[in-house]
């Protein structure tokens, strides 16, 4: 398989940490290039990894050259760019959430399967073992009949949000963290269809982002209660009760890659019992895998399935909470 040459378009903290080295230490994937509009930080990343830089994204799309588009600017402008690179040609990786709106997510699944190119949405966490494990746990039965999840994903309120406070960019806290347990339990879960019972969306700010929300959601026997914030101090978990015991563990979504994860098990009496799983750079499994498939018609194809499925429990967690804002 020839090797694959991939752009990075958008420059924020996030690429510079996580993504550009990923890509730098995968096999099968060259960073050809990196495109952004900030002219000083492409200029950098041109010397510090010797590869090609862009300005204009309309030059970057004619190149012939190019692969991938490895797509990190601000959510509202997912839809477009993204929409341009698959015209182009481009396997197109997104930044979650793939778009702010579920019609725009439909349409950029549309084009790809018409060009028959992959699109992947980057929940980095879904291939580390923990995430892994996790499913392994409840697939196995160990235990019993689940009746309860209960997930959270807060941060504090950051120094430098950037566009996390703009609403013209894209700025929400369900689309920044809340996300993060919305796509867990469609990934724990993915043949079930899952009814959303109540939402809310909190806004007490004037900036009219909204910094904070909740849901329940429902199927069979199952109730699933998920929070998210980005005002509150740091909570970043799951917690899985069933018939014969339940299992809890941290930092499920976020996490460096030299983090032990670990399971904290009660058996049906209340007995507690730990197991660790093992550390791993999320990123760099993420990427290796987009890379591995990146031919395969199946996996592609679950992959835009998975996209939808997420798009539209998000839409509707968002409308009900829209109602109910608070």
């Amino acid at each position: 398989m020839k090797i694959l040459n991939a752009v990075v378009w958008g420059l924020g903290r996030h690429a510079i940490k996580n993504i550009i080295p990923a890509i730098q230490e995968c096999k099968g994937i060259n960073l050809y290039g990196v495109c952004s509009r900030n002219k000083d930080i492409v200029a950098k990343i041109v010397i510090d990894y010797k590869c090609k830089g862009w300005l204009d994204p309309k030059l970057m799309l004619d190149d012939n050259e190019v692969d991938i588009v490895y797509l990190a600017t601000p959510i509202a402008l997912h839809f477009s760019q993204g929409e341009a690179s698959l015209l182009a040609s481009k396997h197109l990786w997104c930044e979650k959430p793939f778009t702010q709106q579920l019609n725009q997510t439909e349409e950029l699944v549309n084009i790809s399967r018409i060009k028959g190119i992959s699109i992947r949405e980057s929940f980095m966490y879904l291939y580390h073992p923990q995430f892994l494990h996790l499913r392994k746990i409840i697939k196995s039965g160990r235990l019993g009949e689940i009746q309860n999840i209960y997930c959270r994903f807060g941060i504090p309120p950051l120094e430098n949000p950037g566009f996390r406070n703009s609403i013209e960019l894209g700025g929400s806290a369900i689309s920044d963290v809340g996300c993060y347990p919305i796509s867990i339990i469609t990934a724990l879960f993915p043949e079930e269809e899952i009814e959303v019972i109540t939402s809310e969306i909190d806004n007490r700010q004037v900036d009219a982002v909204d910094k904070s929300g909740r849901t329940v959601l429902r199927f069979g026997k199952l109730n699933i209660i998920l929070e998210w914030s980005t005002i509150t101090s740091y909570r970043n978990e799951i917690d899985i009760w069933g018939t014969d015991g339940s299992v809890f563990t941290d930092r499920i979504f976020s996490k460096s890659k030299e983090y032990t994860p670990y399971f904290n098990f009660k058996d049906i009496h209340g007995n507690i019992d730990r197991e660790d799983s093992l550390p791993a750079n999320h990123f760099l499994e993420m990427i290796t895998e987009f890379v591995e498939n990146i031919a395969d018609k199946e996996n592609i194809e679950r992959e835009r399935k998975m996209i939808l499925k997420r798009a539209r429990l998000m839409d509707k967690i968002l409308n009900i909470g829209i109602l109910n804002q608070v």
